[in-house]
């Protein structure tokens, strides 16, 4: 067997801290309390991703992919939740 492997361990992701990479990974973080999840990532990512064990039974997964979240939530069949449309910006002037 030869084939890609888009599963990152612990030390390679922590070794991306400060990279463009690492801060988008680490603004798709999810956390699971099923491991039939990481399981299905192993099989089916195709972006690279890293899942750390937490506290008791919960792992949290950092994804390079938006496109692999949405194929968890379609294989979950869970419906995927939208931002919140921004209506207004709220700037204040700090140079008066």
């Amino acid at each position: 067997m030869f084939k890609r492997f888009n599963k990152l361990t612990e030390s390679e992701f922590t070794a991306l801290a400060g990279t463009d990479k690492f801060a988008h990974m680490i603004s798709n973080k999810f956390v699971t309390d099923d491991f039939d999840i990481c399981e299905w990532l192993y099989d089916n990512a195709l972006g690279q991703y890293c899942v750390i064990k937490d506290m008791g039974n919960q792992w949290i997964i950092y994804f390079e992919s938006k496109e692999d979240i949405a194929r968890i939530h379609a294989h979950l069949d869970t419906p995927l939740a939208e931002a919140p449309p921004v209506n207004t910006i709220n700037i204040q002037e700090e140079f008066k």
